[in-house]
């Protein structure tokens, strides 16, 4: 269901005030600082900013259809009574 929101003056810019439980709905809260918006040519798309985890950065580049490199594993070999 689509909801008419009113704009207002912010300064030199309009602004439109959304409602606490239109921003929890989408897991926006008060206190987030930053959204991501997409402009398309009739439309603005607002969404909860997503914080880059460290692992998903690590991981960025990797492909994971790519065999793994099993000859370069040192495997050791036993040191004690480690069953295999």
């Amino acid at each position: 269901m689509d909801q008419v929101l009113k704009l207002g003056k912010w300064g030199n810019s309009n602004a439109i005030r959304l409602p606490k439980g239109m921003l929890e709905k989408v897991g926006i809260a008060p206190n987030d600082k930053e959204v991501s918006v997409n402009v398309t040519t009739d439309s603005i798309i607002i969404k909860p900013k997503k914080e880059e985890k460290l692992l998903d950065k690590l991981f960025e580049n990797y492909d994971s259809n790519q065999p793994y490199p099993f000859e370069i594993v040192d495997k050791g070999g036993a040191v004690g009574e480690e069953l295999y």
